[in-house]
């Protein structure tokens, strides 16, 4: 059981910070102007096939709203069926994060509900989190900290990628920091062709709980062009190693 939840953690973190670069590199195209974009991958767990996922982006002159959804497939989704979706919605004009939902189902546990909506005049988030019937509803402080998209977003906005970046994120259950490296320009082959791409090393780190310490770590290609599209993620987690790839991009 701890592989293939391991795999979909995994999976999720992957999936998240790719639609955090997706929001992130469309800084100079999607503000101030109305526009769609959607990019679908495929997820492979130690070389099989374990599940796919499409990011859609949505912006207007105000707004820019991001929707990453998952589900699993292949070897498995022999073991467990599991489907999750994530939302997040930010001003366009000053990245502040308005709103954030996360869920996820799974044939083998009580499906999971964060809801996060951010006060910018009272600095407080509130918090609402589901769990089967549990339920738990709080209000904190996120001065500094950001949801996993509207951080990225923030990062990414920067011109210069050969420049050590990071963010500090709170999913509505842990504080993280994520911190990204320059690793250099290469050409990446996908399932889309083969594309010039800039490699950036990444890492996130848990801030909270007594549990401190390195989640995750990745190599993350993206696009040398000016739409800057994620074209590759792998990432090692303890169960394995979780490679997602682009396989179609509608812009």
């Amino acid at each position: 059981m701890n592989g293939p939840v391991g795999v979909w953690t995994s999976w999720l973190t992957a999936l998240s910070l790719v639609a955090c670069v997706v929001v992130g590199s469309a800084a100079t195209t999607l503000y101030g102007a109305e526009r769609c974009e959607v990019l679908r991958y495929e997820v492979t767990w130690n070389g099989n096939k374990a599940g796919h996922g499409d990011i859609t982006t949505r912006s207007d002159t105000r707004n820019v709203n991001v929707i990453a959804q998952a589900v699993s497939d292949g070897m498995l989704k022999a073991i467990v069926e599991i489907w999750s979706r994530v939302q997040a919605t930010f001003s366009a004009n000053s990245f502040k994060p308005q709103a954030y939902q996360f869920h996820l189902k799974s044939n083998l546990s009580n499906p999971e509900v964060i809801d996060l909506t951010f006060d910018h005049k009272s600095q407080l988030v509130q918090v609402n989190k589901q769990r089967g019937s549990e339920r738990e509803v709080h209000s904190e402080k996120f001065t500094g900290t950001y949801d996993p998209i509207s951080a990225i977003y923030l990062l990414r906005n920067q011109k210069d990628l050969t420049k050590p970046m990071f963010v500090d994120i709170y999913d509505g259950k842990d504080r993280s920091r994520l911190l990204v490296s320059f690793a250099g320009m290469e050409s990446v082959k996908v399932k889309t062709g083969v594309h010039a791409a800039v490699c950036l090393d990444l890492k996130l780190v848990k801030l909270s709980g007594g549990d401190k310490g390195q989640l995750a770590t990745g190599k993350l290609w993206i696009s040398n062009d000016r739409h800057r599209i994620p074209l590759l993620l792998t990432s090692s987690p303890i169960v394995g190693t979780v490679r997602l790839e682009l396989v179609e991009a509608q812009l």
